[in-house]
């Protein structure tokens, strides 16, 4: 099989399973829990505050409507390219009392000049992921981070797509989201990284315990990335330019990419072909990638393809191709080879 999906979810690492096999089914509760988040903090050299979750989209609620249960403030900034798991929290602040504004693109990339022209005393809250999951559009939210720093606006960072392959800096932001099972890890834990300053609203009462094994996975899966960042980045930046180069020389694939990304994600259009008829055509020769992002809404056509392009085509008919550093240039070829195969049929 050659899979092509990692941001989407990872195969488990063999180290790292063994690490949570030893402990899986041992509970600890949060008054326990202190070694471990300081350990956390000393691997991401942070002091950001370490709260488990199950997940990415357990961060991203609690995140959003820890901020907003506690502020009078009423208006919120994002973009429209968020996963799910904040597109729908804000829907859901919207039926309350809050009010959620866009922030415009250039190039997949927020308008810097644009936001400091939205800030007004009734922002409660910016929440803006660092990679967008379909293009993998970096944004500058560290600069982001600078604007609400200013302003004194708590600016939320949905980093799941880059933790454990690219470093950013967190001195800026104040809430940080981010799940295991994106860079080899155990599936059913996450982290938010919160601002020691920042008082945020529970959503859970009661006591709650942990799972050891997850806890210590996710530590060890986290420690091997973190060890080997700049090589694996290296790595497949190189094979994101093989990957581009052969693709955007064949007849009806065009490369849709911003100006700043990170090089493990590559999304195309392929536009003699629906997505999913496209996919299915792969899938018969035991390639396996992507239409959206995984979590994605059930849309006709990509917001995120169509901000870089402003081509409801090319919008309509993208798939997503992610790789790794543990992704093979023969696994590139096999792709690059099927894809040409099935142009000259045509």
């Amino acid at each position: 099989m050659t899979y092509l999906d990692y941001s989407a979810t990872t195969k488990i690492d063999e180290d790292v399973l063994k690490v949570v096999e030893k402990d899986l089914f041992t509970k600890v509760s949060e008054e326990e829990l202190a070694p471990y988040k300081k350990e956390i903090q000393k691997i991401l050299n942070t002091d950001l505050e370490v709260i488990i979750t199950s997940g990415s989209s357990e961060s991203n609620n609690m995140a959003i409507k820890g901020i907003c249960k506690n502020t009078n403030k009423r208006t919120i900034l994002t973009t429209k390219l968020e996963h799910s798991s904040v597109n729908e929290t804000l829907s859901y602040l919207e039926t309350k009392v809050f009010k959620v504004k866009y922030l415009p693109l250039i190039d997949g990339i927020i308008d810097l000049k644009e936001l400091e022209n939205l800030i007004t005393e009734d922002i409660a809250l910016i929440t803006v992921s660092s990679v967008n999951s379909e293009t993998g559009a970096l944004q500058p939210v560290n600069k982001i981070g600078k604007i609400a720093k200013e302003h004194n606006i708590p600016f939320h960072c949905d980093m799941t797509q880059n933790i454990g392959k690219l470093n950013i800096p967190f001195e800026n932001i104040d809430l940080v989201s981010f799940s295991a099972h994106k860079f080899y890890g155990p599936k059913g834990i996450g982290i938010l990284l919160k601002n020691k300053s920042l008082k945020i609203e529970k959503l859970v009462y009661g006591k709650r315990n942990y799972n050891l094994g997850l806890i210590k996975g996710l530590i060890k899966a986290l420690t091997i990335a973190q060890d080997h960042l700049e090589e694996n980045y290296k790595k497949v930046e190189d094979l994101n330019h093989y990957l581009n180069n052969n693709l955007k020389s064949l007849p009806g694939i065009i490369i849709n990419q911003s100006k700043d990304y990170i090089p493990h994600i590559l999304n195309i259009s392929v536009l003699n072909y629906k997505p999913e008829t496209f996919l299915h055509y792969l899938e018969l020769n035991d390639i396996y990638i992507s239409t959206k992002s995984a979590c994605s809404t059930s849309n006709s056509y990509s917001e995120a393809v169509f901000a870089i392009t402003n081509d409801k085509k090319r919008a309509e008919t993208s798939v997503r191709i992610s790789i790794s550093a543990k992704t093979t240039k023969e696994e590139l070829d096999k792709l690059i080879s099927v894809i040409e195969r099935n142009e000259h049929a045509r």
